[in-house]
């Protein structure tokens, strides 16, 4: 659905939505009453310091885009988004630091919170589902789901390149930039004992 409401919400400008959020920490806040019948479409621009992403081993290098859209129904508040950014990290086989743009598509959906009303069973189920989240209030904030969707684009083994050589496992030169004088059957003075056995069939 394209919405005929648009609002922004870049760093160096106060906008409708951060007029009516600053009372509210800091995130990626969207007033529920902007949500019209038509629904909302939300641009966010936000520079790498916004995302505390400190313990991990990659770091965010260009400022975020995130463009939302948005619709409501009753309470319930369902969002569909993208974002794209840059980010450095270092390759799994030769170590090196490199950059990947990375981006993805992610839905949500935004329920109001029930408080003590809702059951054991019904929170077990609510807490299950990873596209929903609980809001109190007049405001929501897309900020932890933009957050675990940057944490989801990033590969558990990232390559520089996909032919990467890597480093060599005797002398660790690096065999993307030149090739070493380790032949292929050197070993690990440590591991030479094992040459010497020999493996008996039964």
């Amino acid at each position: 659905m394209v919405s005929k409401s648009h609002k922004k919400g870049f760093d160096n400008k106060v906008t409708p939505v951060d007029k009516k959020s600053v009372h509210l920490p800091a995130g990626l806040w969207i007033d529920i009453e902007d949500i019209g019948d038509e629904g909302l479409n939300v641009d966010f621009i936000k520079n790498p310091s916004y995302f505390d992403f400190r313990d991990r081993n990659f770091k965010i290098v260009k400022d975020v885009t995130i463009n939302c859209t948005l619709a409501r129904c009753d309470g319930d508040i369902y969002l569909n988004g993208k974002f794209s950014t840059v980010v450095e990290l270092a390759c799994s086989r030769c170590l090196d630091n490199f950059t990947d743009e990375i981006s993805a598509e992610f839905s949500g959906e935004y329920l109001p919170e029930k408080g003590e009303s809702s059951s054991k069973e019904e929170l077990e189920l609510m807490e299950s589902d990873l596209n929903v989240s609980y809001y109190t209030g007049d405001n929501i904030d897309i900020l932890p789901t933009v957050r675990d969707q940057i944490l989801l684009s990033i590969s558990i083994k990232p390559l520089c390149k996909e032919n990467c050589l890597g480093l060599c496992p005797h002398c660790g030169q690096n065999l993307n930039i030149s090739k070493c004088n380790c032949k292929e059957d050197d070993i690990d003075e440590r591991l030479a004992v094992l040459k010497k056995l020999k493996i008996v069939q039964v």
